[in-house]
């Protein structure tokens, strides 16, 4: 990957992160996949393709982490204001 490619990764990773509404959130999380997985994730649903942008950007060798780390990445997309309500 090349410095262009992951500094646009970032740059979207943190709009997702720091969305400020699920409108926000979802089309981060739209260009984030498309940057990742290419036209691979043009004819998956959202959910499917966040989880596998996790596995690429944060894989885990214990089965359960890699499934929590998965299930917050698409809960940034789909409920942004709810997990940081929560962590406040």
């Amino acid at each position: 990957m090349d410095r262009n490619t992951q500094a646009a990764i970032n740059a979207q990773y943190d709009a997702l992160m720091f969305a400020k509404s699920p409108d926000a959130a979802r089309k981060a999380a739209r260009e984030l996949v498309q940057l990742v997985l290419g036209d691979e994730a043009a004819n998956r649903p959202l959910e499917e393709s966040l989880r596998t942008v996790c596995r690429r950007l944060r894989p885990s060798e214990n089965p359960a982490e890699q499934a929590r780390f998965e299930a917050e990445f698409v809960e940034l997309a789909f409920a942004p204001t709810s997990a940081r309500t929560m962590a406040a």
